[in-house]
């Protein structure tokens, strides 16, 4: 009988390590193609929230007659601009803006409609919830409450709604003082902070309001400027970061407009993240319009 054996070809080491070789440059093409596409998918995905925060603002000043307040003004208490953005897009408790306030720290308001804060010590405007509330001996049910709120203006989960506090000791200048009611934030899509949950998330978006009677948009003009750089380092500066006078006005100076300068979005508000990085004041920092107009 004859001999039917089939003999099997193996790879040589030569094929081995040309087909090794060929693996290794295709990973080397792909990866990064793959993390580049990834990065632009999240900054796609910061636009989107930007679109429905701006959004939100817009029936808001429907609602209300303006945008919400930036200024830092430390006679009314810590309370920045970040927070007063998410107090009126979803109010401090998640259950929509309460028409009575007048974004003040302590969360009070002025729900009697005489001008002047609700006395201390009498609840706040935002915590009916738990009971009543009451102000010069007008009294709000927690019915009632509810019942005047306006909004939520964006859903919890795509404003991406964070405590304050829950970022940690590093913010406690703002949050952890006596009597000041919680707070929230819009955290951006980056996810590059821990919170003492364990989850990680975005870093705060940073808020600003358009002052129209002013002019300037200037590192020189300061206290004449459309926009006021350090309402966004009320926050940047409590993470050991610090965003510059020079950069914030040349990021967000309209190139077509020259003399005098002037800024994106002059009659309304601007939105600003820390981007990727998770660092207020660099190069990857994104904003709620297009620089390349």
């Amino acid at each position: 009988m004859g001999n039917n054996k089939t003999t099997i070809r193996a790879f040589t080491l030569v094929e081995m390590l040309t087909t090794v070789a060929i693996i290794g440059i295709l990973l080397a093409v792909l990866i990064p193609a793959f993390n580049q596409v990834s990065k632009t998918a999240t900054r796609v995905k910061q636009r989107a929230q930007f679109q429905n925060i701006e959004i939100a603002l817009e029936t808001f000043r429907s609602d209300t007659g303006d945008y919400p307040p930036s200024h830092f003004d430390t006679s009314i208490g810590q309370y920045s601009a970040a927070e007063r953005l998410a107090e009126a897009v979803v109010g401090r408790d998640g259950f929509g803006f309460h028409p009575a306030s007048r974004f003040y720290e302590s969360g009070k308001g002025d729900i009697d409609g005489d001008g002047t804060p609700d006395p201390v010590g009498q609840g706040t405007i935002y915590n009916a919830i738990d009971g009543v509330i009451c102000s010069s001996g007008y009294v709000q049910t927690a019915e009632e409450n509810r019942a005047v709120r306006k909004g939520p203006y964006l859903e919890l989960e795509n404003a991406n709604a964070v405590r304050l506090s829950n970022y940690g000791a590093i913010y406690q200048s703002l949050w952890q003082k006596q009597n000041k009611p919680p707070s929230l934030v819009l955290a951006d899509v980056f996810k590059t902070a821990k919170l003492t949950t364990d989850r990680k998330t975005g870093r705060p978006i940073l808020y600003y309001r358009a002052n129209r009677l002013k002019t300037g948009h200037s590192a020189d003009t300061i206290g004449a400027n459309t926009y006021a750089y350090a309402e966004g380092n009320v926050i940047a500066t409590l993470t050991g970061q610090s965003i510059e006078a020079g950069w914030f006005y040349n990021r967000t100076r309209n190139p077509n407009f020259t003399d005098p300068p002037r800024p994106y979005r002059a009659e309304s508000f601007i939105l600003h993240s820390a981007g990727p990085d998770g660092v207020y004041g660099t190069t990857d920092d994104m904003f709620n319009f297009d620089e390349r107009e």
